[in-house]
């Protein structure tokens, strides 16, 4: 991104009335492992994406007016605390609505702000450009508060944005990902307490690489709470066997094979899912730390039949990728990754034969799928914060 075009496009806009002008970086993210298990207070492994950012350029304003800017739209819009109302024209514009009304019920006094906001996230590929935004967006806030900032905290609060004003009954891994993260590491994250370790992205010899299906997705619009809404009904028919059970993760793979005879079809096959990807996430990390690349390949394969057949959350195009992925010797295994319903995949492939992979998915999708296979690579990036400039 080019900080000095989003600073400039700043002053033109809005002038220099002396106040600080502050430029906050979030990242993009992609999960390696744990789908749709975070709002079932269970485990992911996400990781951020360096070269995909949101950027905002902010400044305090002395009234309780927040205007905002897009570049990407180039749009220009407005809203005034104390009466922020989720608005259907006002689009991207909702997002920043929603951060500030999380401050606000997060015990804090926003102040009026003067935003402009640039990204390069794409946008409906699963890769959280939401949360980069809102969480570009509350770092800026709180600077011009002033005062230490708590990321743990932040997320909360924009998960809360989310669930609560945008009505995407999502979990809390975007947010503490983006966060969090630490440079060149995946996130063991436990959904639950929050508890987080970095686990190191230095397996030789093999490359991480999201690629885009060109499937725009939309949580709020698809299948997503519709699985949510299946979890909760699950975990009420297994807590006739153990009551102590609060979510679908309390109930481990042993159990569950024990009881999952009191679950009708679905509802099965959705729990299923959760609690072996669960533990599907120990063994990615435990393959991670020990540089095993091959079991992590297998537990992708693993991870996406159960994502495909059990949880219903991939489209014919996924498949299409997935399965041109697997079938070249490079692949050690790839599997959708996010929220489904199109958007990306993630595919662990050697280093050795890497472009004539690329070249023959992008060719093979093509055919297959008439489609345009767009891939990035997982690089190393920093997690959410001002830009020092």
């Amino acid at each position: 991104m080019d900080y000095e075009k989003i600073r400039n496009k700043f002053l033109q806009i809005y002038r220099d009335d002396g106040n600080a002008i502050t430029l906050t970086r979030a990242p993009g993210r992609v999960n390696l492992m744990g789908e749709h298990t975070d709002y079932n207070e269970g485990l992911v492994l996400p990781t951020n994406l360096g070269g995909m950012e949101v950027v905002v350029a902010a400044q305090r304003r002395s009234d309780n007016v927040v205007s905002m800017y897009s570049m990407d739209y180039d749009e220009r819009l407005s809203c005034t605390l104390g009466n922020l109302k989720n608005m259907q024209g006002d689009g991207w514009g909702n997002y920043v609505k929603a951060v500030f009304w999380a401050l606000e019920n997060g015990g804090h006094k926003p102040s009026g702000m003067n935003l402009v906001i640039s990204g390069n996230i794409p946008q409906g590929s699963g890769l959280s450009s939401s949360a980069a935004l809102e969480s570009a967006v509350g770092l800026s806030a709180l600077y011009a508060e002033g005062g230490n900032v708590d990321p743990v905290k932040v997320a909360k609060m924009m998960q809360n944005a989310e669930n609560s004003f945008m009505g995407v009954q999502s979990g809390i891994m975007d947010q503490m990902s983006v966060l969090v993260a630490p440079k060149a590491h995946a996130l063991f994250l436990n959904c639950r307490s929050l508890e987080a370790d970095g686990v190191p992205l230095n397996m030789e010899g093999v490359r991480l690489l999201v690629i885009d299906s060109g499937v725009s997705r939309s949580l709020k619009n698809s299948e997503y709470n519709k699985r949510r809404d299946e979890c909760k009904e699950a975990l009420k028919l297994l807590k006739k066997k153990n009551d102590s059970y609060t979510a679908l993760v309390d109930c481990k793979v042993l159990a569950f094979e024990r009881h999952k005879g009191v679950l009708p079809g679905v509802l099965r096959m959705r729990a299923e899912h959760v609690i072996y990807e669960i533990d599907r996430v120990i063994k990615a990390k435990e393959a991670m730390l020990a540089g095993d690349a091959v079991a992590l390949g297998e537990l992708f394969k693993k991870s996406h039949r159960s994502q495909s057949l059990l949880y219903q959350t991939s489209c014919e195009e996924i498949e299409s990728l997935v399965s041109i992925c697997n079938s070249q010797e490079s692949c050690l295994g790839a599997r959708l990754t996010g929220g489904g319903f199109g958007g990306c995949i993630v595919a662990l492939v050697k280093d050795d034969g890497l472009e004539t992979f690329a070249d023959n998915l992008k060719r093979a999708y093509k055919q297959k799928a008439g489609g345009k296979a767009i891939i990035y690579p997982v690089l190393p990036t920093e997690p959410a914060g001002e830009v020092q400039h």
